[in-house]
């Protein structure tokens, strides 16, 4: 039934958004014994609630809609499978998007924090950053600045440790939504390089599907021959399936360059093009 499924799809949407309220409750009160910041860890709570507030009014909007997508969606197995998978992909990141949207939120607070203990800490060293030739340049401070950049300094080391928390958690769930839709993504582009025909003429063992060539004397006895002959060698099973690993478009995501970005508090995307 359409409609007992799009109710179940409600429920479990205000379930999660139930689970992040939880998960944010239990980050404002120091969990596991962490010496945070209370204001800070208020404030950045109140804000993360105030927008899971937002998208339960959200899901409340979108639930006359959900009969209408799911069978929009029963309807796109009719295009395939890959279509279906596109879809429903699709579809979930809609209501996982307040999951994306508090990894923006906590990537930028990060990224601004760090960025600001690093040029402070450069300050100290009589250095700053040059933007103009993109280098590092020598530069005098004054005692003024100095006590400036060291109340600075330590308001937000002290800070630091508490938005660390709400960075980590977040990015933990975002990789773990990145996941599955890189795996989805590399199912539909195995997909769609798979060559079905091929494959059912190699088990068949079908003699049109050609691998190597090979060129043999067709009169091995005779030492002055010179007449040669082509043989074809079917492809093996495995040269086959090989062939789509090649084909397949794996997209540009590096656990290397992941990594770098997670330091960073750079935003990490999947992208596949075609």
């Amino acid at each position: 039934d359409i409609e007992a499924l799009s109710t179940l799809l409600h429920t479990m949407a205000v379930v999660l958004a139930d689970m992040l309220d939880t998960t944010i409750s239990w980050l404002e009160e120091a969990p596991a014994g962490l010496k945070l910041n209370t204001e800070l860890s208020n404030f950045v709570g109140y804000f993360f609630q105030y927008h899971i507030h937002l998208f339960r009014g959200y899901l409340g909007l979108l639930r006359p809609y959900l009969p209408i997508a799911i069978y929009t969606t029963s309807l796109t197995c009719l295009l395939g499978f890959t279509c279906f998978l596109s879809y429903l992909l699709s579809f979930s990141i809609i209501f996982l998007l307040h999951l994306r949207c508090f990894y923006a939120y906590a990537c930028n607070l990060y990224r601004a924090q760090l960025r600001a203990l690093v040029t402070l800490g450069r300050l100290f060293a009589g250095i700053k950053y040059n933007p103009l030739r993109d280098r590092v340049d020598s530069v005098k401070t004054q005692g003024d600045q100095l006590i400036l950049g060291t109340i600075l300094f330590s308001t937000l080391l002290f800070l630091f440790p508490t938005t660390l928390l709400y960075y980590c958690v977040f990015t933990l769930a975002n990789g773990t939504l990145l996941i599955i839709q890189m795996t989805v993504l590399s199912v539909i582009s195995v997909l769609r390089s798979f060559p079905l025909a091929d494959f059912l003429r190699v088990i068949t063992r079908c003699d049109d599907v050609i691998c190597d060539v090979m060129i043999e004397p067709i009169s091995p006895e005779a030492e002055d021959s010179d007449t040669i002959g082509n043989v074809f060698v079917v492809s093996p099973v495995y040269r086959t399936l090989g062939s789509v690993w090649r084909d397949v478009n794996w997209g540009n995501w590096r656990l290397s360059q992941a990594r770098g970005m997670v330091v960073r508090g750079e935003v990490i995307k999947i992208k596949f093009e075609d």
